[in-house]
């Protein structure tokens, strides 16, 4: 009898040094943008790894595109450049803004979304004064910012600019006034699920141990938070945090947004602690 032995050879794949860039925008899937912001990427930047997040933010909404940003950057790796094309025209904004923060960047128009999304002022950035009238720069300039960036290797103090007079938008933050919370909701998912502004924190912080009620509508309420969808039936609504800590209001395989009546920013919803 013969016996062969078997060898096994463990390869060691190195890490992915290639740039990653991220798009965001609002141009929709069906647009022939995204094509030609791609193509002018691959021009000038061939060896580079392009990532969409999502195409479909709703038209120059900032705070659905700071929503869906704090939520996703933070999960690439070292490096990686997001590039948001949401109401970014620089015929309008007159600056571009290319700010870091915990080895992510973002380059975006100077409309107020970098504040957005870095929600405190533990960030970096430049701001870069242009004189662009094209009202669709994002698709034809932004590369160009990209490859400056790559090619100072990452380093925004060797990039011409202004390290002040940045934009600032403000999320509304929720409100605690006697025994009433009062927030809003910020975006609202493909399966019509209501993300708000309410975190767990200032929840736990305010309502503590009391017994609570969240009006949702005339006649539906939710007086308990749960883990997820499946703690309750099917058909019937939940609320619970998810793993960023903000409340979602949802229907367990349904869609809350249309049959609670909820829409982003026009509902604003009212806890009261009993």
């Amino acid at each position: 009898m013969i016996f062969f032995k078997s060898t096994f050879v463990l390869k060691i794949i190195k890490p992915n040094i290639l740039p990653i860039i991220t798009l965001t925008t609002d141009f929709g899937s069906q647009s022939h943008f995204v094509a030609e912001l791609k193509g002018n990427i691959a021009k000038i930047l061939p060896e580079t790894n392009v990532i969409d997040i999502t195409h479909s933010i709703s038209p120059f909404q900032l705070i659905e595109t700071a929503f869906i940003l704090k939520n996703s950057i933070f999960h690439f790796p070292e490096n990686t450049i997001h590039a948001v094309g949401v109401d970014s025209s620089l015929a309008v904004h007159k600056a571009v803004i290319i700010a870091k923060k915990n080895d992510q960047f973002i380059i975006a128009a100077d409309n107020g979304i970098i504040p957005l999304v870095f929600s405190d002022s533990d960030y970096i950035y430049k701001r870069i004064e242009v004189s662009d009238n094209d009202y669709f720069s994002f698709k034809n300039s932004f590369p160009h910012y990209v490859l400056k960036l790559i090619q100072n290797n990452y380093d925004l103090s060797k990039i011409g600019g202004q390290q002040e007079g940045i934009k600032h938008k403000i999320l509304q933050k929720p409100v605690l006034k006697e025994n009433l919370i009062s927030f809003d909701i910020i975006y609202i998912d493909s399966f019509g699920n209501a993300y708000t502004n309410l975190t767990k924190s200032f929840f736990e912080n305010s309502v503590g141990k009391r017994q609570f009620n969240l009006c949702l509508s005339r006649v539906e309420s939710v007086d308990k938070i749960h883990k997820s969808y499946t703690d309750v039936p099917e058909g019937e609504k939940v609320c619970f945090f998810d793993e960023n800590g903000y409340m979602i209001i949802a229907i367990n395989r349904g869609r809350a947004n249309q049959l609670l009546g909820l829409k982003r920013e026009s509902s604003q919803l009212i806890i009261e602690i009993l």
